[in-house]
């Protein structure tokens, strides 16, 4: 679905931010926490199970912070765009409603999280292929990571899992042993042609230890 010069105005960045979506009925009442495929100074795409209507107002905060002890503020947006997948998922694009009158609702440029981010995981990262039992409220999988950090990891999943999901990780996971659970959060979800990637954040320290590289 093409979308209008008018939503356009102004360049889009690529990039992953956290992003959380509030919608008020009616028709629905939803909150979910997901990640951005692009910004701009008067809008954001990203990616979604959930249902929207076109030109419903929803309420986002971007970038996200759970941890935030003041709150971040939510912008009033308005859907402008849906694209729906072959996969059940859809990329949706909204505008936020004060761009006309603050041109800088999100300051893009100014966000350290879009150059500095990308290099600490690099660092702290390992490939590293290490059984990790993966237990949400509703499953459990036994996997392998792709990679590993001091932080989180990223792990190979057949199972359904949400930005923003908690789960809980043993990794090294070995079975004649009693888990050793670490509370994490799920925060990226990468979709491949030949398999899907699921990377969690570790809600705590952990005494994972990495092999010296």
């Amino acid at each position: 679905m093409p979308e209008s010069s008018e939503g356009r105005l102004r360049p889009r960045v690529r990039t992953e931010l956290a992003i959380r979506v509030r919608q008020i009925g009616p028709p629905r009442e939803s909150i979910e926490v997901t990640t951005t495929l692009d910004v701009s100074r008067n809008g954001v795409l990203f990616r979604t199970r959930q249902p929207y209507e076109m030109h419903s107002t929803v309420w986002v905060i971007v970038p996200y912070n759970p941890q935030a002890a003041a709150g971040d503020p939510e912008f009033p947006a308005t859907v402008v765009r849906i694209d729906n997948s072959a996969d059940g998922s859809k990329e949706v694009a909204v505008r936020f409603l004060n761009a006309r009158t603050d041109p800088t609702p999100i300051h893009v440029q100014g966000r350290s999280v879009m150059t500095v981010a990308p290099e600490r995981r690099s660092k702290d990262r390992s490939k590293l292929s290490l059984p990790i039992r993966v237990r949400s409220e509703t499953t459990t999988e036994v996997t392998s990571t792709e990679d590993i950090s001091r932080t989180g990891a990223l792990f190979l999943s057949n199972r359904s899992y949400t930005v923003g999901e908690k789960v809980w990780v043993t990794v090294p996971y070995k079975p004649e042993d009693p888990p050793q659970e670490i509370d994490a959060r799920v925060v990226r979800i990468i979709e491949r042609p030949s398999k899907v990637c699921v990377a969690v954040q570790y809600l705590r320290t952990t005494g994972v230890r990495l092999p010296e590289v």
